[in-house]
């Protein structure tokens, strides 16, 4: 269920919103225990440490681990549904997603259960992406809420 990109268009996942058609399909639901022991390990490689973590609930649909180290702190994004994860800026109320953390972008993959989503990739216009595998109520929700982004489609505050 890889995020594909091809001719500058991105096709995300079904699930890739938490909205489903009902009477289809469950979408998967990521473990909280391994988004959490997957940061709590990043935080240990960057000589950091997690100060809290939030799961998902109706809104936002994603967990949040905020990782500090030194003096820099990043919100780590983990889709409720889908192996995918974002950093972004702290507060995440609105959220700005960054790349500018090596060292943590690097500690975060290391495991291989998650693939991290750069910032190139969820600023892509919501133009810019094909959502022929997305179910109806997913585009529905795309149609009310109007994000602006593929990070906005992911990582949303809907309800």
């Amino acid at each position: 269920m890889p995020i594909e990109r091809g001719s500058g268009v991105i096709r995300p996942p079904r699930g890739a919103t938490g909205f489903r058609d009902q009477g289809t399909e469950r979408l998967p639901l990521m473990d909280p225990r391994v988004f959490a022991s997957v940061c709590h390990q990043a935080a240990r490689l960057v000589r950091g440490r997690v100060l809290e973590i939030t799961p998902p609930g109706v809104t936002p649909d994603f967990h949040t681990a905020v990782i500090r180290s030194g003096e820099l702190n990043a919100a780590v994004l983990g889709h409720m549904h889908l192996p995918y994860i974002a950093l972004a800026r702290i507060p995440v109320g609105h959220v700005v997603f960054v790349d500018d953390w090596s060292d943590l972008e690097v500690a975060l993959t290391s495991s291989g259960t998650f693939r991290l989503l750069t910032r190139s990739e969820l600023e892509t216009p919501i133009d810019l992406i094909d959502t022929s595998d997305l179910d109806g109520a997913e585009r529905r929700q795309i149609a009310y809420w109007k994000p602006e982004t593929l990070g906005g489609l992911m990582f949303n505050y809907w309800d």
